[in-house]
């Protein structure tokens, strides 16, 4: 079983404040550049049978991410 790593979800904690003391109006452009971080702190190499919950973060970042791009060019 893989060391826990904690750092991880130290990042995703800091991120959560950091979009919370966004103003509003800078708030979109945080979410991206944050979700990009998150991107590299669960890095595509992770497994889903060896680590399902990072596996899960780094998908749910990923997913939120195309959608943001779809959406700014829609």
């Amino acid at each position: 079983m893989p060391k826990e790593r904690v750092d991880r979800w130290q990042h995703l904690v800091t991120i959560a404040f950091l979009l919370d003391e966004s103003p509003p109006e800078r708030a979109a452009g945080e979410v991206r550049v944050l979700l990009q971080s998150v991107l590299e702190v669960f890095p595509e190499s992770i497994e889903p049978v060896d680590d399902f919950e990072a596996y899960a973060v780094r998908r749910l970042a990923a997913a939120l991410l195309r959608a943001l791009e779809a959406s700014k060019g829609g």
